[in-house]
């Protein structure tokens, strides 16, 4: 049976480790891959995390706050030029995996 100490030495040695994962991964020059399912999501929250309107990612990519809104809801079909635009506002790249 193994001691309170030795638990909560085996759990801060634990969370060293994923400190140290955490870390190598937010330093890492990967590209941070998602499928196009996930489009909608990951719109809006790099959209939020930038503290930007839906009004203010329209403009900047020359779209219709309309056309962005339905993009943020899942709903839109848009063009990779379309993507790519609001990539260069968004801060992303947009790739493209043929298996």
């Amino acid at each position: 049976m193994k001691t309170k100490a030795g638990l909560l030495n085996a759990l801060h040695d634990e969370i060293k480790r994923l400190q140290l994962l955490a870390d190598k991964i937010e330093a890492s020059e990967e590209p941070d891959l998602h499928p196009i399912s996930d489009l909608a999501t990951v719109l809006r929250d790099r959209r939020e995390s930038l503290r930007l309107s839906v009004t203010d990612v329209s403009d900047l990519a020359g779209l219709s706050p309309n056309t962005y809104r339905v993009l943020e809801t899942g709903a839109g079909n848009p063009t990779i030029t379309t993507l790519t635009g609001i990539g260069k506002v968004l801060n992303f790249d947009v790739w493209l995996e043929l298996k």
